[in-house]
């Protein structure tokens, strides 16, 4: 988990929903800077490249839609986890064009921040599991959000592009 728990009361899904819009706004500017070239470059050996970022950032967000889905279908649903690095292997991310993947990545976030913002508030303190870990449809979100931040901070130090997500 990414995210530190907080009051379900307190969430609002609308806030969140600007929240998760305001993260793929601020970062779309550095990201467009970066080559193709330079997104196919692994971090390092045995590491994934930007492209390979942005692609699980990608699959987060297709698991994580299904998720906020079934949480507000019917509490107490249990959902899988899924094979991350499998996924971004069987999608051939490091093969697209740079892009192509941020352009579903961004497509993606601004569904998954539109769903968001419609929410009914009463929902926000569902509860279900993933991966066998209770949590609320509030701390999912939150934690999508903190997951999504994460991965866009280390590429940034790692790229060599600054040390934070502005």
């Amino acid at each position: 988990m990414y995210a530190q728990e907080s009051d379900v009361a307190a969430l609002d899904s609308v806030e969140l929903s600007e929240r998760l819009s305001a993260v793929v706004r601020e970062s779309m500017p550095w990201l467009v800077t970066v080559s193709d070239a330079e997104a196919s470059v692994p971090e390092r050996p045995g590491k994934w490249s930007a492209k390979q970022v942005i692609g699980h950032l990608i699959d987060s967000a297709v698991n994580n839609l299904g998720r906020v889905i079934r949480l507000q279908i019917g509490t107490g649903q249990s959902m899988p986890g899924y094979e991350q690095v499998a996924w971004v292997n069987l999608q051939h991310y490091s093969e697209r064009e740079w892009a192509q993947v941020l352009a579903l990545w961004v497509a993606l976030n601004e569904h998954m921040a539109w769903t968001v913002g419609h929410i009914e508030k009463a929902h926000l303190g569902d509860v279900g599991s993933v991966a066998g870990e209770s949590l609320t449809l509030g701390f999912l979100i939150e934690d999508y959000i903190a997951h999504m931040l994460h991965h866009l901070r280390l590429m940034r130090v790692w790229m060599g592009i600054g040390d934070k997500v502005e």
